[in-house]
């Protein structure tokens, strides 16, 4: 019996530590997918994010093309099928992707395998967006509908009357490791629209001109006149200097959509305006500055300047780009600015000359859109110009990093 006894206390202590054995194995087995497909997610991510870096480069996808950036020319997901090449990519060659262009990444040492660049279609996305039921193989655009009383930038298919915007791009990453193991995510990216400019000056709370300011919406660069002043609630006080077609719209039906500018162009599209320029000074929630540098006219090209509240100016001041203001933006002195300006809130201009200075001179144009309505914008000082250049506006957005619509891991590259 104390043998039986010994046998039976053996055999528990033996099954005890098979099973001890069998859960560390099975728990190492667990711990080792879970950390290849983190790792393989993560290198995934970084395929994207170099194809976000390099897509202002690439300039031009085709409709039928998938453009890869590869980890190096071994790396082809385009030939063979799943069960031959580790890095195949099934879903070229379907939704209209017919020819392919390989790019060498510039992070080979980062270990992703590939990451592709296609123009979004509902096909090729899996889900459709304008409500028909079917996934269509237009491609998407993102941008504003100018019939839309309210002008808000959404994705729309294909080129419907009225609407415009800039291309939406999918992109794919995907990273494989040596033991089979295959992770994918996908994110949509487009870059910010311009949003439409219907005048030099857009202002919606209405103008008080208490000097002659020269506001012209004649294109400076030929290619298409504006009106000067675009302002729902009027323009008071002297008016002889306002040029455009026509000099003054007061009758505009159409708004813009401020506090959805204000999101598209906040950081991290942008940089905030303080580590623009360190001359300004933060106090409860306003920024000001004296002799402020925002670039250099007719050279820079950065990404937009934002103040997350009031902003005032003054002294010889300068800059260039996308300024957005969420507030109010107040200018004393000289100010010459090349670009476009954005704020939510109301203008105050007083342009008299400091030192070498001109006064406020501006070419590009202006959006000036109070969320919540309020007292009128009031521009004192005969030197205050502000012209619309259609090629200054263009510039400011052709410069600008794509912005994520969305992102998504993916299960399979269907």
């Amino acid at each position: 019996m104390v043998l039986l006894a010994a046998l039976m206390a053996l055999s528990i202590l033996t099954l005890v530590g098979l099973t001890a054995t069998f859960i560390t194995t099975t728990e190492t087995l667990i711990n080792h997918n879970l950390g290849s497909r983190l790792t393989n997610h993560y290198l995934a991510e970084s395929a994207v994010e170099e194809g976000r870096s390099r897509l202002s480069t690439i300039h031009t996808v085709a409709e039928h093309e998938a453009v890869y950036l590869r980890r190096d020319g071994a790396v082809d997901p385009t030939a063979g099928s799943i069960g031959t090449n580790p890095y195949f990519d099934p879903a070229y060659g379907t939704h209209g992707m017919t020819s392919a262009r390989f790019i060498d990444s510039k992070l080979s040492g980062v270990g992703f395998a590939w990451v592709r660049i296609c123009r979004k279609t509902e096909e090729r996305a899996g889900y459709e967006l304008d409500g028909d039921s079917t996934n269509n193989a237009e491609v998407v655009g993102y941008g504003y509908d100018n019939n839309a009383r309210e002008l808000k930038a959404f994705q729309f298919v294909g080129s419907p009357a009225g609407h415009y915007g800039s291309p939406v791009y999918l992109l794919t990453g995907m990273a494989a490791d040596p033991f089979g193991s295959r992770q994918m995510v996908r994110t949509e990216l487009a870059r910010p629209p311009m949003p439409p400019f219907s005048a030099a000056l857009y202002n919606k709370t209405g103008l008080q001109l208490r000097d002659a300011a020269k506001i012209i919406g004649y294109d400076g660069d030929g290619r298409r006149d504006l009106t000067g002043i675009d302002t729902p609630d009027g323009v008071s006080g002297d008016t002889s200097a306002v040029r455009g077609a026509p000099a003054i719209l007061s009758s505009s039906s159409s708004s813009h959509n401020i506090a959805a500018l204000i999101e598209m162009f906040e950081p991290p599209v942008s940089i905030p305006v303080q580590r623009v320029s360190p001359a300004v000074s933060v106090s409860s929630g306003g920024y000001a500055g004296t002799h402020l540098r925002l670039g250099r006219p007719g050279t820079d090209r950065r990404a937009p300047t934002f103040a997350d509240g009031d902003l005032s100016i003054s002294g010889n001041s300068e800059g260039q780009g996308l300024l957005i203001v969420n507030g109010d933006l107040t200018v004393r002195g000289s100010f010459r600015y090349e670009g476009v300006i954005i704020a939510n809130g109301r203008l105050r201009f007083k342009g008299y000359s400091v030192g070498s200075g001109t006064g406020i001179a501006i070419r590009g144009a202006i959006i000036s859109h109070p969320e919540k309505g309020g007292a009128p914008s009031v521009f004192e000082g005969e030197n205050i110009r502000i012209r619309y250049y259609s090629r200054i506006v263009a510039a400011q957005y052709q410069s600008l990093r794509y912005s994520v619509l969305s992102y998504r891991p993916l299960t399979s590259l269907e």
